[in-house]
């Protein structure tokens, strides 16, 4: 069976987020924390007491494995936990509402590494896997403008999540377009 193009929608919505978004808030933490200072860093009584009651189970087991230390990369987290380590340990400041969604006209990069998370949530969370094209271009804009926003902060040898979204986009698009036109072929 085919993906309908509302499936396809939602497919480069999520490896979107999956993949260059995470690597850019990887590339953002770093910017703050450098690895070899993060483990440092998650020794520290005062950080574990700060990050421990915002983690899940699963997030504490990776960074606090059980009689050791964390001995992970940035490479290891995904968006929720990096989201989690941004807020509490990087000292970007909250946006305008602290932190939570924010304002539409906010362009703090805390706003954007918040509307990151919420599509990353509305995505995971839903109960369907599909998106119409008018929900695609809402979020599909958010995302691209939030990476862009996000990669003003980095230096320019960093700035590569925008061009790797829009290839997620555009392998998809020629993929589907594959499958449309095998579909005609099969039709003749």
């Amino acid at each position: 069976m085919m993906a309908t193009e509302e499936d396809m929608n939602f497919k480069i919505i999520r490896d979107a987020v999956d993949k260059p978004c995470t690597n850019l808030l990887q590339e953002v933490l770093r910017q703050h924390i450098s690895e070899k200072d993060f483990y440092k860093k998650l020794k520290e009584q005062v950080t574990k007491d700060k990050i421990w009651p915002h983690l899940s189970k699963d997030q504490r087991e990776k960074l606090y494995p059980d009689n050791d230390d964390f001995k992970g990369s940035y490479a290891d987290f995904d968006v929720s936990l990096l989201y989690k380590l941004i807020r509490n340990l990087s000292g970007i400041p909250g946006h305008a509402k602290g932190w939570g969604k924010p304002e539409i006209n906010d362009n703090s990069l805390a706003a954007h590494i918040e509307r990151i998370r919420l599509l990353r949530n509305h995505i995971s969370h839903s109960s369907t896997s599909q998106l119409t094209d008018q929900e695609f271009n809402e979020k599909w804009k958010i995302l691209i403008f939030c990476i862009q926003e996000i990669e003003k902060t980095l230096p320019p040898e960093r700035r590569k999540f925008e061009d790797a979204a829009k290839k997620i986009m555009k392998e998809a698009r020629n993929q589907e377009n594959i499958g449309k036109s095998l579909t005609k072929c099969k039709g003749i």
